[in-house]
């Protein structure tokens, strides 16, 4: 924490805290691994000494399973003796939340270990690639667009997921995509979500109904500052969570909740733009060569990429090949959204990357990180991407490992991937990922003692 930071979170507080008297506690957030959220909750006059002094959370918390267990074979938080970790409150995420019994500020921080945050903290990963980027005096501009489901709060007797309920006319819901009225008609949740994103200085662009019932989406605008983006998305997906709650319907950011519906994607917009605000994707009204080299990185780390995109068991359910379904063959083209990357069309010079590989559950910062270190991979190395595809692409590509066990073996083999994100990240989250699989595998479920019994 330097001296410029602490005297400019002072002011950021001070003004914040005169703006909203009536506020009496604060919530003070990270991400882990699983991109869930963790932290405390503090009278709001904690602020003011955390922004000179910082705070102590468990360093553990970053490592633990999607249900926030210890996992085996993961060392931090046993071996060690369960250290805390400092903590430092970042600059210009001060915000206020709504969907409590009352409303509550809240703000983010980050570790700092020896004057940096420690390797396996999802933010900082996302940092070193963005500091790889700015060594070559160049800086990405990023959008995220996320798909997620409303369900009925209560499950089937089965335990099962219900398709929700139109609040207007008590039936479900139907899969009409663009629907207008669907959107209507979901609109005191829908607005209640936009409002809980202004409160978080979050900007947001088109809503849309999508493929499944139940089914939105809500784009963000284009950001100079990727770490700002990924927050947004992070805290974009607990406020429709929380939101959801209070009017009685569970929303799920899951990759494929039901086998007979679409899945949730989360697509990521990227341009590159140099120290003079360039596109250096473009040249003149035509792309440069230096977006199809980024193609061709992306296209030769898609494999070791998967269990970042995919970062669960249910994560593969969605890659079940078909034009209306997740992109699963390595391919890219221009205005084709049947391939995994897409060049949309530019106006004005745009010239842009679409990954439309990811699901929904990937954390918003890993996804991000091993896109653009694909990406990164690929200029350096002037990768050729090979012929755009210009059909629709149907069926999986034997090339690319869908199953997690060999999405994780892919990933701990990537030298491109190690170089950029850090081996010793690398290794971690791989061990991470597997030992949640391998837990996930030692469940015996229901079917099993109807099928087997």
């Amino acid at each position: 924490m330097t001296d410029k930071n602490s005297k400019q979170l002072g002011g950021e507080i001070e003004a914040f805290l005169a703006a909203n008297p009536e506020l009496k506690q604060v919530e003070i957030l990270a991400t882990d691994l699983c991109g869930h959220f963790f932290g405390k909750r503090y009278p709001i006059a904690k602020l003011s000494p955390f922004a000179e002094e910082g705070l102590a959370m468990p360093a553990s918390m970053f490592v633990l399973n999607t249900l926030g267990e210890p996992l085996e074979g993961i060392s931090y938080g046993i071996d060690d003796g369960d250290p805390d970790a400092h903590f430092y409150l970042i600059p210009g995420s001060l915000c206020v939340n709504n969907w409590g019994n009352k409303p509550r500020a809240q703000m983010l921080a980050t570790t700092c270990e020896d004057t940096k945050p420690a390797f396996f903290e999802p933010r900082y990963v996302l940092q070193r690639v963005i500091d790889s980027f700015a060594a070559r005096e160049w800086h990405p501009v990023v959008a995220f667009e996320l798909e997620f489901y409303l369900f009925d709060a209560r499950r089937d007797d089965n335990g099962l997921l219900q398709i929700v309920r139109n609040p207007k006319t008590g039936r479900k819901d139907t899969a009409t995509v663009l629907s207008s009225t669907r959107v209507g008609d979901f609109e005191e949740v829908i607005d209640d979500i936009i409002h809980a994103c202004q409160l978080q200085n979050i900007d947001t662009g088109a809503i849309s109904s999508e493929l499944g019932p139940g089914q939105f989406e809500i784009n963000f605008n284009h950001h100079s500052d990727v770490l700002r983006a990924a927050d947004e998305t992070s805290l974009f997906k607990r406020s429709v969570i929380e939101i959801a709650k209070k009017h009685g319907m569970c929303a799920s950011f899951i990759a494929k909740p039901m086998l007979a519906h679409a899945g949730n994607g989360l697509h990521m917009h990227i341009s590159i733009v140099d120290n003079k605000g360039r596109n250096v994707f473009a040249r003149d009204n035509e792309a440069h060569q230096r977006l199809h080299h980024a193609i061709g990185g992306l296209l030769a780390t898609m494999p070791a990429a998967m269990s970042f995109w995919a970062p669960s068991v249910n994560s593969y359910r969605r890659y079940l090949g078909g034009t209306s379904c997740a992109p699963v063959s390595l391919t890219w083209g221009n205005e084709n959204r049947t391939v995994a990357f897409r060049i949309p069309l530019a106006k004005q010079g745009a010239w842009r990357v679409e990954n439309r590989v990811p699901g929904a559950d990937a954390n918003p910062y890993l996804a991000m990180a091993v896109t653009l270190a694909g990406m990164l991979h690929g200029i350096d190395n002037r990768i050729d991407p090979g012929k755009a595809t210009t059909a629709a692409v149907e069926g999986r590509d034997q090339n690319l490992p869908l199953r997690m066990a060999d999405a994780l073996a892919t990933t701990a083999a990537s030298d491109a991937l190690k170089k950029i994100m850090g081996a010793d990240f690398i290794e971690l989250y791989c061990r991470h990922r597997a030992a949640e699989n391998l837990a996930f595998d030692n469940h015996i479920s229901a079917r099993e003692y109807d099928w087997y019994l």
